[in-house]
Parts: structure tokens; sequence; C-alpha cells
């Protein structure tokens, strides 16, 4: 009975000794960061702004709200570019470190340099964190409009980018075989899409919903299908290739480019290659649609070859339409080259 007791108390002795090491061991740990990060909050387009109160109500303060007037590009409507939310330092916690974009605008008089630092997944999985530093107000003015330009697509293909990320993994895989067995490249569509339209050259695929209808056109052929690659030779090519391919609801009516409305031309990257990028308003030819499109134009003289990707947006009963040329330039930017 006595050898019974022993062991008993030695067992409990045990438990009671390995609780208490557990106990150390996690308020030991307890300091050190943890490596989960949960999921960005918030959507894109969205972006907190961390600036204390004693320089958002001067001229730094007063400067970084007239930059955050900038508007989304080609849109039928006036929208800001982002949506802001305004805290100051000593509220920049918890839940407020999960925001998806966060830009901190810190002036210390102790910094040797004036700089802007980007950083990913700081405080949160998918998540840009950009950080104005300066030594004074005065500086930190001059490295605002210095920088701004840089900052705003930071933030702006970040989202556009985390977008085609998640498209990439939740896609319809019907629409992924036609694009990869038509074409010399892959592209991703959400659920929600279907192919209305396809041939050996073109391709057109929608996702209707109730008030918005967002499309995709996909052209790939010879060299010779266009004259050059300014502006309005991709815009003629364009317009030609609607109108066969994309009919109105009216007979003899089809899509085609607004001429009332300035389209804005630049070069991008797009899968490891230069693309020419479109920006402006679409319209039916004998009907009473329209809205915002962008097109990414490829020429590959090796290859003997021109590619077309076009998003467009119909929403006429929604306010906003950033988020839905957003939404579409998603999907063409899932676009990649076969080797």
């Amino acid at each position: 009975m006595k050898n019974y007791m022993h062991n008993v108390d030695n067992r409990i002795w045990l438990i009671a000794i390995t609780i208490v090491v557990s106990i150390i061991f996690v308020a030991a740990c307890s300091d050190k960061p943890s490596k989960f990060k949960p999921r960005a909050m918030g959507s894109p387009g969205e972006l907190l702004i961390v600036i204390d109160d004693k320089h958002w109500s001067t001229e730094t303060g007063q400067l970084l709200k007239n930059l955050l007037k900038d508007e989304f590009p080609a849109l039928p409507q006036s929208e800001l570019l982002f949506r802001k939310t305004r805290i100051a330092f000593n509220q920049f916690q918890r839940h407020f470190r999960t925001y998806r974009n966060i830009l901190l605008v810190s002036i210390r008089d102790n910094e040797h340099t004036n700089r802007v630092e980007y950083r990913k997944q700081e405080w949160a999985q998918n998540q840009s964190v950009a950080e104005l530093i300066a030594k004074s107000p005065e500086e930190m003015v001059v490295l605002m409009q210095q920088k701004w330009p840089l900052i705003k697509a930071f933030y702006y293909n970040a989202d556009i980018s985390n977008m085609a990320e998640s498209y990439t993994h939740q896609y319809d895989p019907e629409l992924a075989n036609h694009i990869k067995t038509a074409y010399s490249f892959s592209m991703y569509f959400p659920k929600g899409y279907k192919l209305k339209k396809a041939d050996h050259q073109f391709s057109w695929l929608a996702s209707e919903r109730v008030g918005s209808h967002l499309g995709v056109f996909v052209y790939q052929g010879a060299l010779d299908s266009i004259d050059g690659v300014d502006a309005n030779s991709l815009l003629s090519f364009r317009n030609k290739l609607l109108c066969a391919n994309v009919p109105g609801e009216n007979k003899g009516s089809f899509m085609t480019t607004e001429n009332h409305f300035p389209v804005t031309m630049k070069k991008i990257r797009l899968a490891g290659k230069e693309w020419v990028e479109l920006r402006g308003l679409w319209k039916v030819q004998g009907d009473f649609m329209g809205g915002p499109f962008v097109d990414y134009f490829l020429v590959d003289e090796q290859a003997n070859q021109f590619t077309m990707l076009s998003g467009y947006v119909y929403a006429p009963a929604k306010e906003k339409k950033g988020m839905y040329m957003r939404e579409v330039e998603a999907v063409l930017k899932t676009c990649v080259l076969k080797e």
C-alpha cells in the first residue's frame, strides 16, 4: 500500500512539474511575435492613413488630402482612386494593424535621411505598408510630392496582384482550359464567368450579375492584323474587331470606342513582357449603352503574333465602378505566357 501511494505521489509531482515548466515556457515566449498573421481587412482601394493630429491640420496634412483626391482613370463618373480612413499613431493598434493598405507618415527630428520604406505582409497577409519618414514637416512635404506617384502605384498594383493571385487558386476550370487550348498563354476566370463566343482567334467571356456586367475579350492573330502599335492603329483594330464580334441588342448595333472621351496610352509589364495599355470608354453604336474599358496589346515579332486582352464594365445602376474595373484588370493580369 505504501509503495502504491508513493508511486501516486511521484506521478502527481511529475504532472505538477510539467505544468509549471509549460507555464514558464509560454510566459518566456509571450513577448515574441507570432508567426501567424491574419488576412488583411478591407477592400481593394481602401487606404488607412496614420498621421498625428498636429501634422494632419498643417501643410503636410493638406498636401496629403490633395494627393488623395486622385481619381480612378477613365471612368464615366468622377470616383476617387482610394477611400481613406485617418487615425493618429496612438490609435494605431489591434485591428487597425490588419488593414489591407497602410500609409504611415512619420516625422522624427532624429532621422538622418528622408525616405519611403515599402513593406509587405507586415502585420497581415496580403498587406501593403508604405512609411514616409522625414526629419521635419517641410522635408515631409517635399518627400511626399516627389514620391506620391510611386506610392500610389505601389498600393494600386498590390491590390490588383492580390486579386489576380486569388483568381489563380479559385477559378472556372473549363474557361481556363479553353484559353490554354486556344491561345499561347493561360488565364484564370473567377466562377461566374461564362463563354459567350469563341472562334479560332477571338473569345468573349462575361460575368453577368444583378446590376452589373463584366466582360473580357481575347484575340490572338498574325502581326499583319494591325497597321502599327500607335494609339490610332490600335484603336482602329479594336473597333473593327468589336464591330465584327460584339453586337448590341438592337439590330445593326455593335460595341465600339467612345470617341468623345480621351483614351490614354502607356506601356506596362505583364507576364514578363512589355505591353501597350489603352484606357477609355466604350459605347454601343445604335443603342444607349456604355462604360469603361482597359486593353492590353502585345506584339511578338519573333512568333509573328499579335495579342489583345480587353476588359470592360457595364454597370449603369452602380454609382461606383472602380471596384469592377479592378476585377476585370485582375483577370487580365492572370495571363501567363507559354514558354
